[in-house]
């Protein structure tokens, strides 16, 4: 998966999800610890089209889960029943390019500013 994969990323809070997005958490570090964030992704036709994703059936969320030392970011893929999930890797710089272009700055990290 890429940054292109998923797109109109914003929190949760405060926010009505649109049609074709997913509930989605990013669990990431920052300075002062590990945080989890909650919010609303749209994935492209691409997920939706592969096998791994098609065979849950239905989608019911989106993990995307930072690793230690710079290791590529997991996105763990969930049906409602959260027994099966499907797992994919997304290097560093792809999640970070995800980020900027639907303007998300992650709490705890410079520039931040919580929504009011």
């Amino acid at each position: 998966m890429t940054a292109a994969d998923f797109t109109n990323l914003h929190l949760q809070y405060k926010s009505q999800q649109a049609e074709g997005e997913v509930p989605a958490a990013i669990e990431h570090d920052f300075e002062a610890g590990r945080m989890v964030d909650h919010y609303y992704v749209t994935p492209s036709p691409a997920f939706w089209a592969d096998e791994g994703v098609q065979s849950l059936g239905q989608v019911a969320g989106i993990l995307f889960l930072q690793q230690p030392d710079g290791a590529p970011w997991k996105i763990l893929v969930h049906e409602p029943a959260m027994i099966r999930e499907v797992i994919f890797e997304m290097p560093e710089e792809e999640f970070r390019q995800m980020l900027a272009a639907s303007g998300v700055i992650l709490p705890g990290e410079p520039g931040f500013v919580p929504p009011q």
